[in-house]
């Protein structure tokens, strides 16, 4: 089975020849990946490695092209977060400016013209072609205003109501253009709503339902419209909405930390199963990054036992391949997976 078949085949619950592996990786430890396993193109990787390189962020992911004007501070001006002016954790472009001072963007800045061509030429290369991002929620608002004035925000109904509306008008008309000049070759579209810590949500759920998940769920019924699966990032406690994320049609959910309360993932895989695929898994924080060899072949071995059945699971972190975790440990997770991973 080839890599793409082999990823469409298990996010559609079925069962492939093996698991597939994902994962996503700073950009310090990929040239130390890279230079370890002689590539010196990263679109080579898994030719050399057997592991799919399946990732929504990294390639083999593609979005138009960002032309508009540069927002201050950011480094990067991409059509995922830089078109915004938001620089993760660093830059909160809206947090000292109301909605009419602050420059919203503009979807004639977004060049789609060579989209198509790009996710053509990642299915060429036999992988998914994954685009977007959808962003449309909690992550975005208090990426873009700081958690305190979200949290003032979200008691604002006025407020709410037209900072949800102009968010509205712009993501509706992006993704109805992503798909039109996609012609039919978008797989996947990526989205993030990291929602808790640990152990709990930052946001009741009432209020994210009140606010947030209608615009996703017009979102996702536009990907759908177009045969595009979803993929959603939330890494943090998220158990309370995981039933919402499935009515408004997430097909795919990363990363189901074993850490993170309500995200185990045996009991994720027996709950959840049949509605969801699951995308990591593999303990990070206490095993990838602290833990030994030894560990890490255990925990890959126990992470396909639990949920391998039946497809719907790709194997990876429970986060991303970190510049802090040692080299051995990155190759043992990969001569595991593909050592143990066939059905």
């Amino acid at each position: 089975m080839k890599r793409r078949e082999r990823i469409l085949t298990t996010i559609n619950h079925q069962e492939p020849d093996r698991i597939p592996i994902g994962f996503d990786v700073h950009d310090n430890k990929k040239k130390e990946m890279m230079k370890y396993y002689g590539v010196s193109d990263y679109r080579d990787f898994y030719e050399k490695t057997g592991v799919e390189c399946f990732s929504v962020w990294d390639w083999p992911a593609a979005t138009p092209d960002y032309k508009g004007p540069k927002r201050e501070g950011v480094k990067k001006m991409d059509a995922t977060h830089g078109c915004w002016g938001k620089e993760s954790e660093i830059i909160y472009p809206m947090e000292k400016l109301d909605l009419d001072t602050y420059i919203w963007p503009d979807i004639e800045h977004f060049d789609f013209t060579d989209l198509s061509k790009k996710l053509m030429e990642i299915k060429q290369r036999d992988m998914t072609a994954t685009s977007a991002h959808a962003g449309v929620g909690f992550q975005h608002h208090y990426q873009m205003r700081s958690y305190t004035e979200t949290f003032y925000d979200l008691y604002d109904d006025d407020w709410m109501e037209e900072y949800m509306a102009r968010n509205r008008t712009f993501f509706l008309e992006y993704f109805k253009r992503l798909f039109h000049y996609s012609n039919g070759n978008i797989d996947i579209i990526r989205a993030d709503e990291d929602l808790g810590g640990q152990d709990k949500l930052n946001i009741s759920p009432q209020l994210w339902r009140k606010w947030y998940k209608p615009l996703w769920k017009e979102v996702f019924d536009i990907c759908h419209e177009n045969k595009a699966k979803i993929w959603l990032h939330s890494c943090g406690f998220c158990r309370d909405l995981v039933d919402d994320f499935i009515e408004i049609g997430v097909d795919i959910l990363n990363p189901i930390p074993p850490y993170v309360r309500g995200s185990d993932p045996l009991e994720m895989k027996e709950v959840y199963g049949d509605k969801l695929a699951f995308d990591g898994g593999v303990d990070q924080i206490n095993v990838l990054v602290r833990g030994t060899r030894q560990m890490v072949v255990d925990e890959v071995k126990l992470r396909i036992e639990q949920l391998k059945k039946g497809g719907g699971y790709i194997l990876g972190p429970s986060q991303v391949l970190t510049d802090d975790m040692p080299l051995e440990n990155i190759v043992a997770f990969f001569e595991t997976a593909l050592k143990y991973g066939s059905y």
